[in-house]
């Protein structure tokens, strides 16, 4: 009886044994399992968090990156276009200050009119007319992006404005230039003088940096007690009256072509060679022709009223 009391109690005792062991282990393996995941947890939560700002912050400078790239392509875009359109007037006013290299390209002569044989320099032309060329030489004035000049153009109407004029017995045409010589302004001025010239006309084209302007206008020095204003007046109504294009009116510029001449003297620009419609007008021959006439009439007009007076 004792003995098998002891093998019970011997059983308990592994059964407890047993029972301790497998409990132990359990929590151990628990333990290992609970603690460690956590903290790998934390680490990937962390490190996650970590890339996901470095990825924002990488895509913020990109964008900006981006941005800066884009303005800097924009604005050097623009500025190259805008030297492109300015720089041949540039060049063109410090030439004219400076003199500047010689033009050795040869103005386009063909179908523009010689008007020596056709002027009639006599003395019983009354009425001295001056036709003042604008540009010429090594001042080439505006140019387009199909390297028409101002000086060709300002020649030729000149050309054809003189033959209108040359159609009146009592007409004698004075011109600054006939071919592609440069001229000052004061030089312009003093031959007008010395030969008595009854009116000043200079001939010019305009250009403005938008491309969008377009029509004639007529200009005339501010304060002027000669007739000026009235003479600028009438011509500018004349050519309305033979082209279709902007009438602009007339204006009062301080100008050194028109400053202190003592005959009624005016500035006529015949369209902006900017403007691809006007520079198309402005080559073609018929229109030419028509702002020629309407520019002769205007010097005939004026001519006239003031000898009614």
């Amino acid at each position: 009886m004792t003995k098998k009391r002891t093998n019970n109690t011997n059983n308990t005792q592994n059964k407890e044994g047993r029972r301790t062991t497998q409990s132990k282990r359990p929590q151990a393996r628990t333990a290992k399992r609970t603690t460690q995941p956590r903290k790998n947890k934390r680490q990937k939560g962390l490190h996650r968090k970590k890339s996901s700002v470095k990825r924002k912050k990488q895509l913020i400078v990109l964008v900006g990156l981006i941005v800066v790239l884009s303005v800097v392509f924009f604005v050097g875009k623009k500025t190259v276009t805008f030297v492109n359109n300015i720089w041949p007037n540039i060049v063109s006013l410090k030439d004219s200050m400076t003199g500047g290299k010689i033009d050795t390209t040869d103005v386009n002569s063909e179908e523009q009119y010689d008007v020596s044989d056709e002027r009639q320099a006599t003395l019983e032309n009354r009425h001295n007319v001056f036709i003042d060329v604008g540009c010429g030489g090594n001042e080439t004035g505006y140019v387009t992006d199909s390297k028409i000049k101002e000086k060709e153009l300002n020649l030729e109407i000149a050309k054809k404005v003189a033959k209108e004029l040359s159609k009146e017995s009592d007409i004698n045409i004075i011109m600054s230039r006939q071919d592609d010589v440069y001229m000052s302004a004061d030089e312009r001025k003093s031959l007008a003088e010395t030969q008595n010239a009854e009116v000043f006309v200079s001939i010019h084209m305009a250009a403005e940096n938008s491309g969008k302007a377009e029509g004639v206008e007529t200009i005339y020095a501010p304060n002027s007690q000669n007739g000026s204003a009235d003479f600028a007046s009438l011509m500018q109504t004349s050519i309305a009256a033979f082209v279709k294009t902007e009438s602009r009116g007339i204006n009062a510029y301080d100008m050194s072509i028109l400053r202190d001449n003592s005959m009624p003297s005016i500035y006529v620009q015949c369209g902006f060679l900017s403007n691809s419609k006007e520079e198309k007008n402005l080559k073609d021959k018929d229109y030419q022709n028509e702002l020629a006439k309407g520019i002769a009439q205007g010097i005939l007009t004026y001519i006239d009223a003031k000898n009614k007076i």
